[in-house]
């Protein structure tokens, strides 16, 4: 069955994958690594040269400009003659000695104050550019390792998602057994995986549960119609005559669906939130025993003692509300029972309990909770008319959970099934 929940948008075309939008960013981290290491490496070869002497800037900036003019670059400076150890007679001055041949002091002449500075020589000159050379080489190889750690990663994150995104497609074309593989891999999305498998176990067995209200409303709805459908073909066959015992048949159905209906409404307002409650002051043992009152008659019917047990309990809560819940619990009590019933309230600091004990069958300690969900019957052999509806003990729990209390199924001192509501002094 196609359920009306709205399908899954598909992806756009423009929406970057996981795979590009990591590739991209590993490629990017790279190109900006890259691009900082070619800044720095500039900014420290513009600080050596701020350190040059005048002419050796001008003669750089000299080269350079022929160079992009394609020109032929011009002779270095020459750099100025060392001292000689000699003086010239009678001024103490140092002399110059153009002429001086001696390796070592041409060499040091080269590393003087005013001499060009190694970094002329070509295989100096060429070490900035080999830097670069190789900070691009090594972008180029640590570009091809992003990608291929982009691409695994990719892989490792998307492979998850997909199949809960694809799970998720199924669930959204009605498919409620759709689920999504718990891979092995990162912890988070595992747990997106297990998270999606827990909705859609929950929203199969709310539809589970939904199917089945649907099926048995219309069963419960379908057996009073058609007994009222059957006796009126046979009144107006002459089958029967029309007279009051025909008419009250008639109308005890009619009372039976106008129950069911209104059982129905109750049940959802309760799971809706929507219940209202009349709070006022109100004696649960005086409720009490007026339902005992009203239902004494049942009662002797079947050959059963009804009793109450009650000291003054008073309480705020809805009065109609508590009726309804009392009288669930003794009729529910008046078709189990072989011969007695006690109905027993009692006071607690903090709350006040209804008890309704028989001496029938009893429940089965796995079915306690079983009994106050909708349409249950333990015992199927039961018809409609004897066995009520299905909905009386759901209805106490309801009505009990509106008022902040509680509804619970054990064993009865009596040998069948003790019913117990616990509500509070005052309703929150």
């Amino acid at each position: 069955m196609r359920l009306p929940w709205p399908r899954f948008r598909p992806v756009r075309w423009g929406t970057p994958s996981l795979a590009v939008t990591l590739l991209l960013a590993m490629l990017l981290v790279v190109g900006l690594a890259v691009g900082g290491m070619f800044l720095f490496s500039n900014l420290a070869v513009k600080r050596e040269i701020a350190r040059l002497p005048p002419e050796v800037q001008t003669y750089l900036r000299e080269r350079q400009e022929a160079e992009r003019r394609g020109e032929e670059p011009p002779p270095p400076p020459r750099p100025p003659a060392r001292p000689s150890t000699s003086t010239a007679p009678g001024t103490g001055a140092a002399r110059l000695d153009p002429g001086d041949t001696n390796p070592s002091n041409r060499s040091q002449g080269g590393r003087g104050g005013g001499g060009l500075p190694a970094v002329l020589n070509p295989r100096n000159r060429s070490f900035v550019r080999d830097v670069q050379t190789s900070l691009i080489q090594g972008g180029l190889v640590a570009a091809a390792v992003a990608a291929s750690l982009s691409l695994l990663l990719a892989r490792r994150v998307a492979r998850p998602i997909s199949a809960v995104s694809q799970a998720a497609a199924r669930l959204a074309d009605g498919d409620l057994t759709s689920r999504a593989p718990v891979l092995r891999g990162d912890r988070e999305v595992a747990d997106l995986a297990r998270t999606f498998n827990e909705m859609a176990a929950s929203l199969q067995a709310l539809e589970h549960e939904r199917q089945q209200a649907v099926a048995d409303i219309a069963h419960e709805l379908r057996t009073p119609i058609a007994i009222m459908q059957a006796r009126l073909d046979a009144l107006e066959d002459g089958v029967y005559p029309l007279d009051r015992e025909q008419i009250g048949l008639l109308s005890g159905q009619t009372q039976l669906l106008t129950r069911l209906v209104g059982d129905l409404r109750t049940l959802t307002l309760a799971d809706a939130g929507r219940l209202g409650l009349h709070l006022e002051e109100v004696d649960l043992a005086e409720v009490a025993g007026q339902v005992v009152r009203d239902l004494g008659d049942r009662a002797g019917r079947r050959g059963v003692r009804l009793t109450l047990t009650a000291d003054p309990t008073p309480l705020t809560a809805d009065g109609d509300r508590v009726r309804q819940v009392t009288a669930n619990l003794i009729e529910n009590a008046l078709r189990h029972a072989h011969s007695q019933v006690t109905v027993r309230v009692e006071t607690a600091p903090d709350a006040v309990r209804l008890h309704v004990d028989d001496d029938g069958p009893g429940i089965p300690e796995d079915l306690r909770e079983t009994v106050f969900t909708r349409f249950t019957r333990l015992d199927e052999s039961r018809t409609r008319d004897t066995g009520g509806s299905g909905l009386g003990l759901a209805i106490v729990r309801a009505l009990a959970g509106a008022h902040g209390g509680q509804a619970c199924a054990d064993a009865s001192p009596l040998g069948g099934a003790r019913f117990t509501v616990t509500l509070p002094h005052q309703t929150g």
